[in-house]
């Protein structure tokens, strides 16, 4: 018993080590977003998404913590850039460490139903995962900064021939109606099929492992069957015959 507690803990410590450097790597180079014509998504919240479902709430949460950690770096280091709203650590650490949370959850009650496979639980969890980062997110920045953020998004749609005043929990919504118009549903779909795919993957080289373990230890069993008078009958009948 004591042996499974100390490989479960090896294993989210390892989920966290594994999943935590590749936010790194994610939010300091390029290959964190995907770009298509006219949109550039991020994948940066997926090892966050991923380690909630395969190694557990607080690996998840903790791989959440380095990606806000690298992001709220990041930002200081250029200056605010384009993301000015992301010095502030309440936008871009604590939404981080709270959206794995969500993941994890849909992820487990899913489980509870035996008619959900891995798969489509994983892909229900990324999905929730993703929808929750941007509600968290924009919701941050719309506490601290919504009439800054609502000012210039009205300034935008002017520019279109549109024209609107809105305030409070509508402002908040048209926020985020505006997020998932433009890159909300392809981050989420870009989730989605991302961490079905590695998910995959995972499970076939779990499953090569278990049974490559079944067959080293079926012919570990096969060497103790040998009986050990057997053996030295052997032996004897092979000096016999080196005499002769």
């Amino acid at each position: 018993m004591e042996k499974k507690v100390n490989q479960s803990i090896n294993y989210k410590i390892a989920m966290t080590g594994v999943f935590g450097a590749l936010s790194v790597v994610l939010s300091v180079t390029p290959l964190g977003y995907i770009q298509i014509p006219f949109i550039s998504i991020t994948v940066m919240h997926i090892p966050a998404i991923l380690a909630a479902i395969t190694a557990g709430l607080i690996p998840g949460m903790c791989v959440g913590l380095i990606f806000g950690i690298t992001s709220l770096l990041r930002t200081v280091i250029t200056g605010g850039g384009a993301n000015p709203f992301f010095l502030n650590p309440m936008v871009s650490i604590v939404p981080r460490i709270l959206f794995p949370a969500a993941a994890w959850l849909v992820y487990n009650l899913l489980g509870r139903f035996s008619r959900f496979p891995s798969g489509l639980r994983g892909a229900f969890a990324a999905a929730t995962g993703t929808l929750f980062n941007t509600l968290l997110v924009m919701g941050a920045i719309y506490i601290f900064y919504g009439k800054t953020l609502v000012e210039g998004m009205a300034q935008t749609f002017e520019k279109f021939g549109f024209h609107f005043s809105i305030t409070g929990l509508k402002g908040y919504l048209a926020v985020i109606a505006v997020m998932e118009m433009t890159n909300g549903l392809w981050e989420i779909l870009g989730a989605v099929i991302i961490t079905v795919a590695v998910m995959g993957a995972m499970h076939a080289s779990s499953k090569a492992r278990s049974r490559l373990s079944q067959i080293e230890s079926d012919d570990y069993d096969d060497y103790d069957d040998i009986d050990d008078d057997d053996i030295d009958e052997e032996l004897n009948e092979t000096e016999l015959d080196s005499e002769n």
